[in-house]
């Protein structure tokens, strides 16, 4: 700083000018922690506090001016100028939390603001920087230049309204401050090209870089715009089975500024369609992101429009290939004040049963900082290991725990919506989702209290090289940023090698205390596994290794599922091999690949984010073999519901063979993953090389399929159903596993049929009191809630799962026999001189 302000330097003594300086830090730093500062008391208002610092130093400049120049206020000090308007632009801002102009600024934006306004601090001190320091400011205020002349424009509607209010209210001054600060920028840009050569050029540069990116950003957003409508006009002309939508979210780039421009109108401001300039509107949609400007996006769409797509097919396009299934999730009421502030996490591992119940107890803050009392809506998207089933739902209410009931998801929705959307009290509900995921929804959530709810998983666990691995189950939801976890671990059985960063405890459990994690699992050594049964309702359930028999297998037909995440070496490594067979793969309609066409197909297949093979196009399951590679970017199936690609797929699924399916990839695609969870594959993962040997061996591993066996996929067992009832002490989960594999079984052949919930399966779910695409499970406030809409208590059921739960539940006579026992105890206690002695103690 000596090397800047000399000794003897007048500016030294400037105190107004370092008054300014102290100030935009006072006035930022209450800016920047308003959010953190309102939680601990919503009566804090950061815009008093700036507005009034801002006022203050106002005041002292003008009264300064006055003084020595009288009413010639353009002859004042040019840097407390400034200063005052880097107070004022963060007033403004400050101001924008209360009164809504601007939505929220995007990360790269905010970085440019604050930039814009040091450059502006700097330029105070600029005829005492080096020559290398100033070019690079000029460089700088020419960007923050053109930032102001955006903001300055973007406020011309509010010019007339914030005159006429300047005169009884001095906060409308405000709108006039980008206006303001382009006048100052441009001055000082002119003092410096006058004092020192060559700047003229950097703050040209300076101006022009961001012109060259935002040409540059709406060219690719035209390209954008022009290609959605060629996609359209050309599969007008084409007879297309897959929806419109679904063809445009296979060929759009997947990149940041096509996510932009399928989220324009929906997240991102952009200008009315009534031609009212800048003053953007948002489209009516269900997207839950938090709203944003973002100025590329404004003048972009300004000048070449948006998309061309209804506001329900761009969500559903969003869904598909940017994992914004959560966000899209239809709400009653808004969520964004909301987050998670603690998550319990309690586990019970059953190691000889390679199974584990999960219960997460999940607490809901709402943080808004609004001195009115609002109610919001929580929405959670938990994503489950594969095969997991939930199986419990608590919710509390008025400090008491209350169990869930299980019925349709139609009666639970009805009831849900009733009551949150009319009558606003207290329901929580959980709901099967495509893809091993739930959703859990609870209602309200307020500033009075925390909300608090918890579910139950049941969850097979992961067999693979002689280890068992059990995968966290993580959610989508109430940001839980800033939330702590208590993670606790036991098992029925210690197993050996035991990897895992929880802590034991002195009983042998784990436990460990952190911030919340998300994606995380524990791993140990395989055990044998288990023939102890559970019996419950006449029947029986135990394990069994699962049994993979090596079958003949020699495919006549192979499809290629061709998409964007193959690579050049996986075609190249099963070329060789394949070529000897008749190869498809599916470009608008089955073409046959030959070494003549195989390159030109595949690089237009290679394009696409991802693919949808159509099933129906294989004429012969039995003899024909469907190698895919995918991510976990697609559309739901049921997403396709009333499409002809969806029509044609069910009435083919009713009575077609199982498809020999191999995955070359790590992970499926939701349209393949809800496919395999159906049981409509004979299914085979492995790599490339893997493949070609069983298929020069002309070999297919399939597990031995019977009646009452199911198999459980990736835990290498099966749960064997034994008409007779066998005492043991299997936990209660073998029968919720099993229940749920056979409700996917019998439900995928006929799950676009809108009679697919029938008794049967709504029977089975009940008994095992599972979610499933039949049943779901809801908390109500009242009895009489439940009554209203025919939501009737379980009987003969497992009811809700609990850590606890384990062994054979007593059947209904062994019930009676159990109230008979307590009865005649309780007879002979209060016959009993015993009974007398705690009279006489109870009196003393």
């Amino acid at each position: 700083m000596n090397t800047l302000i000399k000794k003897n330097d007048p500016f030294r003594t400037d105190t107004l000018h370092w008054t300014g300086i102290m100030s935009i830090i006072v006035s930022a730093s209450f800016l920047l922690v308003d959010d953190l500062l309102a939680i601990k008391n919503p009566e804090f208002n950061s815009f008093i506090i700036c507005y009034g610092i801002t006022a203050i130093y106002s005041l002292a400049v003008l009264a300064r001016t006055l003084t020595r120049y009288r009413w010639w206020l353009s002859k004042g000090p040019l840097h407390h100028t400034a200063l005052m308007l880097v107070l004022w632009f963060i007033s403004a801002f400050s101001l924008n939390k209360e009164m809504n102009i601007f939505e929220n600024s995007g990360p790269w934006l905010s970085v440019t603001v604050f930039l814009a306004s040091l450059a502006l601090i700097a330029a105070t001190f600029h005829e005492r920087l080096p020559r290398f320091i100033k070019g690079v400011l000029a460089f700088m205020l020419g960007a923050a230049t053109l930032l102001f002349s955006y903001y300055a424009i973007y406020l011309i509607p509010f010019y007339l309204i914030g005159g006429l209010a300047a005169i009884l209210i001095g906060v409308s001054l405000h709108v006039f401050i980008p206006l303001f600060l382009v006048i100052v920028s441009i001055k000082f840009i002119l003092r410096m090209t006058r004092s020192t050569s060559g700047l003229g050029y950097m703050a040209a540069l300076g101006a022009g870089l961001p012109v060259i990116l935002l040409i540059a950003f709406i060219f690719q957003w035209n390209q954008l715009h022009r290609k959605v409508k060629s996609i359209q006009n050309n599969d007008t002309l084409k007879e297309n089975k897959l929806p419109e939508w679904v063809v445009i979210a296979q060929e759009l780039p997947s990149t940041p500024i096509t996510e932009k421009f399928l989220k324009a109108g929906l997240v991102y401001s952009i200008p009315a369609s009534d031609g009212n300039w800048f003053w953007g509107n948002f489209g009516g949609s269900g997207f839950e992101e938090a709203r944003k400007h973002d100025p590329l996006v404004v003048i972009a769409s300004l000048f070449c429009g948006t998309a061309s797509i209804g506001d329900d097919d761009r969500i559903k396009i969003l869904k598909s290939i940017y994992n914004s299934r959560h966000l899209a999730q239809e709400r009653l009421w808004s969520g964004d004040h909301l987050a998670t502030s603690n998550v319990v996490t309690n586990i019970k591992v059953y190691p000889e049963y390679r199974l584990a119940y999960t219960e997460k107890t999940i607490s809901i803050e709402n943080l808004s900082t609004s001195r009115w009392t609002r109610d919001e809506e929580a929405i959670y998207t938990f994503h489950l290991p594969e095969g997991s089933v939930a199986s419990s739902l608590s919710l509390w209410i008025n400090g008491l725990e209350e169990k869930s009931r299980l019925t349709t998801k139609g009666k639970a929705d009805s009831a849900y919506k009733t009551i949150v959307g009319v009558e606003v009290r207290d329901p929580s509900v959980l709901h099967w989702q495509e893809g091993n995921a739930i959703t859990v929804r609870v209602f309200p959530c307020n500033k009075k209290e925390k909300r608090k709810f918890r579910i139950g998983i049941t969850s097979p666990l992961k067999a693979e090289n002689g280890r068992l691995t059990l995968e966290n189950s993580w959610f989508e939801g109430p940001s839980a940023e800033k939330a702590s976890e208590v993670v606790q671990l036991s098992f029925s059985n210690p197993p050996e090698a035991i990897d895992t960063d929880l802590k034991i405890q002195e009983n042998g459990s784990y436990k460990r205390e952190r911030s919340y994690l998300d994606r995380w699992n524990i791993s140990f050594a395989e055990e044998a596994i288990s023939t102890q049964p559970f019996s419950f309702a006449g029947s029986s359930y135990r394990l069994r290794k699962s049994t993979n028999a090596k079958v003949g297998f020699k495919p006549e037909s192979v499809y290629l599922d061709i998409n964007g995440s193959w690579s050049r070496e996986d075609l190249d490594a099963l070329w060789p091999e394949i070529k000897k067979m008749k190869v498809y793969a599916y470009n608008e309609q089955l073409i046959r690949l030959t070494e003549q066409n195989l390159d030109q197909q595949y690089e237009m297949l290679h394009d696409r984010n991802f693919s949808l093979f159509p099933l129906y196009k294989i004429s012969s399951p039995g003899t024909s073999l469907l190698i895919s590679k995918s991510n976990e970017r697609s559309p739901n199936l049921g997403d396709l519901e009333g499409s002809s690609f969806q029509k044609r797929s069910s009435a083919y699924l009713i009575n077609a063979e199982r498809v020999h399916l191999y995955n070359i990839g790590e992970s499926l695609s939701p349209y393949l993953k809800t496919l395999k969870e159906f049981n409509s594959f004979r299914y085979m993962q492995g790599s490339c090389n893997t493949l070609v040997q069983q298929l020069q061996k002309q070999q297919w591993l399939e597990t031995t399929a019977q009646p009452t066996v199911l198999d459980i996929q990736g835990s290498g067992m099966s749960i064997e159903q034994l008409t007779a009832e066998q005492k043991g002490t299997a936990p209660d989960h073998l029968l919720r596993l099993f229940a749920y594999n056979d409700i996917l079984k019998k439900v995928g052949k006929t799950y676009f049929e809108r009679n697919y919930v029938q008794d049967d399966l709504l029977k089975t779910a009940d008994q095992a009191f599972i979610v499933s695409p039949v049943s779901s499970l809801v908390v109500l406030e009242k009895k009489d809630d439940y009554d209203r809409f025919g939501i009737d208590e379980s009987k003969d059921s497992l009811k809700n799962a609990s850590i606890q739960s384990s062994g054979a539940a007593p059947e209904p006579q062994e019930w009676i026999l159990i109230i008979l026992v307590a009865a005649i105890m309780g007879h002979f206690l209060y016959r009993s001189d015993y009974r007398n002695q705690l009279k006489t103690l109870w009196k003393h």
